[in-house]
């Protein structure tokens, strides 16, 4: 997803550019992270090289213009709440992207005391670096990633330069696969440079942790320190831990487990500080796999949310691990799934706050967007797998809102595996939902379902099974793509033009619900800001 910058002094659902010192800022990012694995930080929109020259203080003033206190992103002048999606949009002068490598100098030692943001282009002798948007930056980047690194000028990055992944440290080396989710690979995430995310060598550990600071790791390799707190996907800093005292309760559906975290009712409070349709929180164990204890981590998307949630409870729902990641990546995952119901015995858990939350491509999280956008009356939602943890908390807060017609597309192999069953069986009895459900499974039993409401969602999904034109296997991106054509949507009198999609799954959902999306009429004008995602 994309980056924010939560003041801790706005009301639930607001993020706002913060420019007075005395505010508290928690910071969240996607930059290197989902799922957490290697630590490292997940951006939030589609990113790809770009060849694209950009005018960066036409592109990244014009977007700073036109900021409001409900907008993150580029109309954030400080850059605290978006991410950087490649395609220039995002352009600005304290990045220094899009500035041409053919029209600045090349950076060098004359950076130390030229202005902060003259941008210059990377000198790839030093740093490599891929496509012509990447491939330039800014003095004050250069000088703190290069120049000072491994000296005793070396500057802390700050938790904004982390989140942004705007800084590039000398002595970082493009992460190998093993260490990113495919969520996060370079083709989709080239920041910092092009080449996708930095990692201390030999490592899947992020290129900038706190723990660096004062070894060999920041003083020889020139690796760079993180100023904490930061609460964002992959920093090491634990001034926002949360302790998780029990696991209350476990229940295993076919591969999917849901489990439920207890932690005093002071912490529950702080966890849900900030919470919002589609937050995250990152559960981390110290571990000894990885070099100084670092904090290993497994982000989930919070199942229950601030208004409907017991206090004192964290509900979170998985899926197996995938096993051909590098163990560290993976190592947090394995635990939550192995705990008994109990106290957490041995190394301690810990959760940090709720960070992100669904966010369109102008970097308007959810319930602000449709709070400003009056001609959305359909808010369809498409998700796989465990991914129904964070559209469920949409769901609910929408559902009780009201006002919106809600409908979920959901895929699953099972549905004698649903989750949620009762508590979804009831928004669709109570007319609050509109349901289909795509089950993958050739077993007959796959299918069945005693709860009317359950069973006419599977009849909806095989009924827009056999329209499928492609063949083949056909899952919900298909159905909801479908559905807008001549389905549920349809018939409804949804289209782009009057509905929000929110899509949350894997990268395939990700991807192919947007490729089809496009497909439909309109779909240049209305996808940047009615598609949401939280990574």
């Amino acid at each position: 997803g994309s980056g924010r910058c939560l003041t801790k002094t706005q009301p639930l659902g607001r993020c706002v550019p913060t420019s007075t010192p005395s505010t508290t800022v928690a910071c969240r990012s996607f930059l290197h992270m989902p799922h957490a694995t290697a630590g490292l930080l997940l951006l939030t929109a589609l990113a790809c090289a770009s060849a694209e020259t950009v005018s960066v203080d036409a592109a990244g003033n014009a977007k700073a213009a036109e900021s409001s206190a409900e907008t993150c992103g580029a109309g954030d002048d400080q850059g605290k709440c978006g991410f950087d999606d490649g395609s220039g949009s995002y352009a600005s002068v304290e990045t220094g992207r899009g500035a041409g490598t053919d029209k600045v100098s090349t950076c060098g030692e004359w950076c130390a005391g030229a202005e902060a943001n003259a941008p210059c282009a990377i000198d790839t002798t030093v740093m490599p670096c891929k496509g012509e948007y990447w491939c330039t930056t800014t003095c004050a980047l250069w000088t703190v990633s290069i120049l000072e690194a491994a000296t005793p000028a070396a500057r802390p990055l700050t938790c904004e330069q982390f989140i942004r992944t705007s800084a590039f440290p000398r002595g970082g080396e493009v992460c190998s696969d093993p260490c990113l989710l495919n969520e996060i690979k370079p083709s989709r995430y080239p920041a910092p440079t092009g080449l996708g995310f930095l990692c201390a060598p030999g490592t899947c550990d992020p290129a900038v942790q706190n723990r660096y600071n004062g070894t060999f790791k920041a003083t020889e390799l020139g690796l760079a320190v993180l100023a904490c707190p930061c609460n964002w996907f992959g920093s090491d800093c634990s001034d926002d831990w949360v302790a998780v005292e029990r696991v209350l309760r476990k229940e295993r559906l076919g591969d999917f487990e849901t489990t439920v975290f207890g932690v005093s009712e002071a912490d529950w409070q702080r966890v849900m500080a900030e919470h919002r349709p589609g937050g995250v929180v990152r559960v981390q164990a110290p571990s000894p796999t990885a070099w100084g204890d670092r904090p290993l981590e497994q982000p989930y998307a919070l199942a229950n949310d601030r208004e409907s949630g017991v206090v004192g409870e964290l509900e979170v729902l998985t899926g197996p691990p995938e096993t051909h990641y590098h163990p560290t990546v993976t190592e947090v995952a394995f635990r939550v799934r192995a705990l008994p119901v109990g106290p957490v015995a041995g190394t301690p858990l810990y959760i940090n706050p709720s960070v992100a939350g669904f966010f369109n491509k102008h970097y308007r999280f959810l319930l602000d967007a449709l709070e400003g956008d009056a001609a959305v009356a359909h808010v369809a939602m498409v998700a796989s797998g465990a991914g129904l943890s964070g559209v469920r908390t949409a769901l609910a807060t929408l559902s009780r809102e009201g006002g919106k017609a809600l409908h979920l597309f959901y895929g699953l192999r099972d549905v004698r595996h649903l989750p949620y069953r009762e508590l979804i069986a009831r928004w669709v009895a109570a007319g609050q939902v509109g349901l289909t459900l795509l089950v993958s499974s050739g077993d007959p039993a796959a299918r069945e379902a005693p709860e009317p409401e359950i069973a006419a969602a599977i009849a909806a999904g095989q009924k827009l099974r056999a329209q499928h034109a492609g063949g083949g296997k056909m899952y919900a991106q298909h159905a909801l793509h479908l559905s807008f054509l001549a389905g549920s949507l349809s018939e409804a009198g949804a289209a782009l033009s009057n509905t929000a999609v929110v899509i949350c799954g894997r990268s395939e959902l990700l991807l192919d619900t947007e490729a089809l999306l496009g497909e439909l009429p309109g779909s240049a004008d209305y996808l940047p800001q009615r598609v949401f995602m939280n990574i």
